[in-house]
């Protein structure tokens, strides 16, 4: 069973980059390896502490100018989807739990999703189940299956707005960054208990979030993907 925890965009990125630090400090030699390499280190530790004297005023200033500068550059960019990205990529790495993103929008949303705005790229025994799918002004989910396959996949498109959530499970998928055309997204693999390979591909363009998923072919979701418009 996964552990599911649901956080803000300001915990979950300071919980990654907490992850991050610990998996630097993790690969660091152990203070015995490091006794074992260098046995005599008493010139150094005179000439660090003389350094440190002498430089303790200049460290204070470089210390409250990156403090601030993780401030400023958190200010601006938390809302940017490649500063989004940044941190998803983070989090995937290093956090192994499912996990809900909630984050900001800067400025304006989208009232509602470009007129004709859909997927034109069918792939051949796909049929649409309309029955199962939903649209509106701001969002879809298109539902296609392959009858006697046991095929499937599905596009949603939504605007992004203030308080969207993203979700990610490590402890079930693998996930890496790819392309969708210039924009940059994210597809996540993961196999089904009856050996059948998933894949999710996400991406963010022009105030617009986009999801496919399904158990078909890596190269027919990047071909749906490029047909989206």
């Amino acid at each position: 069973m996964s552990e599911r925890t649901e956080v803000s965009f300001d915990a979950a990125l300071m919980m990654a980059l907490r992850a991050d630090a610990q998996k630097e400090l993790d690969e660091l030699p152990t203070p015995a390896q490091l006794k074992e390499r260098y046995p005599d280190t008493s010139r150094w530790d005179a000439r660090l502490q003389a350094a440190l004297h002498k430089r303790r005023p200049m460290l204070k200033r470089v210390l409250v100018a990156a403090l601030t500068l993780v401030i400023l550059t958190l200010g601006a960019l938390a809302v940017s989807a490649d500063f989004r990205k940044t941190v998803y990529t983070m989090i995937q790495k290093f956090l192994p739990i499912e996990m809900q993103l909630t984050y900001q929008v800067d400025g304006e949303p989208l009232e509602q999703l470009p007129n004709g705005y859909s997927d034109y790229y069918v792939p051949d025994g796909f049929e649409r189940d309309c029955e199962q799918e939903f649209e509106s002004a701001e969002n879809f989910l298109h539902v296609y299956s392959s009858k006697g396959s046991g095929k499937g996949y599905t596009v949603r498109c939504s605007i992004i707005q203030p308080g969207q959530q993203s979700s990610f499970d490590n402890e079930h998928t693998t996930y890496e960054n790819v392309k969708v055309g210039d924009a940059d997204a994210t597809l996540g693999t993961s196999v089904e208990k009856n050996g059948d390979t998933v894949y999710i591909l996400s991406w963010e363009q022009r105030g617009i979030s986009n999801t496919i998923m399904g158990n078909i072919s890596q190269d027919e979701i990047a071909r749906i993907a490029e047909n989206i418009f």
